[in-house]
This record gives C-alpha cells, structure tokens and sequence, in this order.
C-alpha cells in the first residue's frame, strides 16, 4: 500500500530513471528549487507530514529492491522518498517553500551502505546464473540481505560462490550505467505504474560478466563492495531457499559483533574464542551424564514417593504430594510407578511462585477436591473425567498454602 497521498505532481520535475542520484550515485549534495509542499492530512484533519517535489533530487526514492534514502532539505530532515509514477516525493514533518533554491543533503553512510548490499546483490546473482541458479527475489534488510534461491545450495557452493565472489571484488570490475541501450526483453521488470513511453530502461553492467535492468543507485567499481560473506540459509515455499549475505562494511560490522559473542561467551566458559568449539562439546557430554544421572535418580525416588502414597491410598485416605521443584513430567512418573488404584484420592502438585505448576486429582473423592482445587487457585486451567488435570500459570500469594490447607479434608 502506498504512502503516498492523492496529491496531483507538477510532472515538470526530473523523472525517476533520470534523477541526480542515479546518473551520479555518489553525488552527496544539490542545489535545486522546490516545484511543490503538499500538506498531508489524516482522517481526522490532523496534520500528517509534507510530500514535497524538487526540480531534481540526490535522494533515491525507494525501488528496485532497494530502500529509500534519508537526508536533508536545507535544514529539514527528509525521512522517506517515495516514487509516485515518474515523480520523485519527498516525505517530511516540516514545510519548505515552493519556488524557493534549496540545498539537498543525502545520508551518505545510509546510501554507501545500500549501493554495496545492492551491487554485491548483483554480482552474488551474476555467479549464481553461471551455475544455472537463478536469482528469484532479493532483500535489502536493515542488518541482513537474502536472495530466494529454487533450492539451497550446499556448504561446498556456499564456499566456491562465496570464494568466487570475492575474486570479482578483488579484481575491481567497473561498474557502468546504460540508460534505454535495449529495451527489449525487459519492459516486463519495469513497474506497472511507470510510464516506459515516458522513462528510460537503465541497464547496469558489470564488467563482462553481468547485464541487469536496475532503477537502483550502483557503485563504480567491484572493489567498492570491499567483501561479501555468505551467512546461513533459510527453506521457505517447497524447495525454495533464502541465502542470507551481507555486504561492505556490514561485513566488517559483523565480524567485530560475532567476536565480541564469542570472546563473551568464552569469557562465561573460562576459555579462549578458539577453544569454544571443544569447550561447548565437552559441557554439552557434561549435561547429558547429568541429565541421565538425574533421571534416574528422580526415578528412584518417584519409586518411593509412590510407595508412601500407595499406603495411604490403600487406607482408604486422601494422598497428597507437594513438590516445588517438580515438573508434570514428575508428576506422571509419581502416577506411572503408583500404577492403578481402587481405593483413596490421590492430588499431585507441582511447582511454586511465579514459575507455576500443575495439579492432577484421580480416586474416589475427585469432585470434592476440585471444589477445594477451584475455590484456591482461580487461576489454574483444567478439566477431565476419572482423573482430573490442571495448568497453574503462576501460583498466586497464598494460593498454594491455601489450597494445601484445604486438601486436609
């Protein structure tokens, strides 16, 4: 959906294709004159923001997979640009005077940012088509970029393609621009409210090695993209598969974050980045003996608790067991180990404070002790017939006393 409004456009500025910041991506600044300020209302008639048309721009209006630019008109803060057919509009919390010469500012960390995920996107692509892979959507997200691949690739053409790419880096193609060179063939990439009759098909050229139509703001040369580093894959629709990659300084960026993890985490583990790997293997066989270890002893005295109850299920009485640090799972080995029973009510309880808990009633007095379950704890959820069971999100202050105090039936 558009966020642009209605408002009709002067079509006497420079059309999208041909703006500034396409012929010259690295242009930073320009004096130009404002054509147009239309106010922008909400439902209610409150003033909602200024779309406002220039003679030319060096702001990108968001497109072809690639985000606005942010920036400055005089001293106004520019916080989106959006292309309205061939029209270029600048979207803004302040007025600036039609008629007027103003001085256009690009954020150009911002823009140098996008040109190198959305040139990198481009020579990613470009290696991917000379393995018969094609590229079938891209996106430029605020940490991280995906291409949708028909498929995921392997770990060993993640590092060949990754490997490749950065040769082309290296080896600083230049990068050119080819405004209506040939049309043909991609009028069905152009967006449908793009009047062709009127624009230019922009061709982005590669070196030799690549040939796309893009509406996009470019690099000059491979070099500038610095690195690309492939990260992890995602399945989506079938077989289809996002390849996640960042660009550029995004690289540089993540490189001191991932280190910062790592050094972090080592740091918790009383080790060095290098020996993560071992150390984590080595807790993990840890925590599996333990966990072994503690089912088995958890077993042992389910068997014994089990046993106490089974006695005074047998005398006909009410059992019950309370265990703070206990879990359902617990609670259906107490149950497992009891087996059946023809005499007595049996109310297990878990859990305590805000962690919550579970309670499970069975035997022959099952309808009086959810009674006093109910009226205790008003906010466990539960139900059955024969054995009764019910989830406590949270136990409630004197709750739980209140609800063993009852059971003393």
């Amino acid at each position: 959906m558009s966020v642009l409004s209605s408002a009709k456009r002067s079509g006497v500025s420079t059309i999208v294709g041909l703006l500034a910041c396409q012929k010259d991506p690295y242009l930073q600044t320009l004096k130009t004159k404002v054509l147009s300020c239309e106010q922008v209302t909400d439902k209610s008639g409150n003033v909602n923001g200024y779309e406002v048309e220039l003679e030319d721009t060096v702001l990108f209006p968001e497109g072809g997979g690639q985000p606005y630019d942010t920036g400055m008109i005089n001293d106004v803060k520019v916080h989106n640009v959006q292309r309205d057919g061939l029209t270029a509009v600048h979207l803004m919390d302040s007025p600036v005077e039609p008629g007027t010469e103003v001085s256009v500012k690009v954020d150009w960390n911002r823009r140098l940012d996008h040109m190198q995920q959305h040139t990198g996107q481009h020579l990613l692509s470009a290696v991917l088509d000379k393995r018969k892979i094609e590229t079938l959507s891209w996106n430029l997200g605020a940490k991280f970029c995906y291409i949708e691949l028909p498929r995921k690739l392997s770990q060993d053409e993640v590092n060949e393609v990754q490997a490749e790419v950065n040769e082309y880096i290296r080896a600083a193609l230049p990068i050119r621009l080819a405004v209506n060179e040939d049309a043909n063939g991609v009028e069905h990439s152009i967006p449908e409210d793009y009047d062709l009759s009127k624009g230019v098909v922009r061709v982005v050229h590669i070196g030799d090695l690549d040939s796309n139509p893009c509406c996009g703001t470019h690099l000059k040369s491979t070099a500038d993209i610095s690195a690309l580093s492939l990260l992890h894959s995602m399945p989506i629709r079938g077989t289809n598969s996002r390849l996640f990659f960042i660009a550029g300084e995004r690289v540089n960026k993540y490189a001191s974050e991932a280190h910062d993890i790592l050094r972090r985490a080592g740091a918790g583990l009383s080790c060095q980045p290098e020996e993560l790997e071992d150390k984590i293997n080595k807790v993990n066989q840890t925590l599996k003996e333990l966990y072994s270890r503690e089912k088995f002893w958890s077993g042992q005295v389910a068997k014994l608790e089990a046993a106490q109850l089974k006695s005074q299920l047998d005398a006909g009485s009410l059992a019950v067991l309370h265990k703070p640090e206990g879990t359902m799972d617990y609670l259906k080995n107490v149950e497992k180990e009891l087996g059946k029973f023809s005499k007595g009510t049996l109310v297990l309880i878990s859990g305590q404070g805000k962690q919550g808990g579970a309670i499970v009633a069975s035997g022959e007095n099952i309808d009086k002790c959810v009674e006093v379950i109910k009226e205790a704890v008003p906010n466990v959820k539960g139900g059955g017939k024969g054995k009764w069971q019910g989830k406590v999100p949270a136990w409630e202050k004197g709750s739980l006393d209140k609800l063993l105090e009852g059971l003393k039936l």
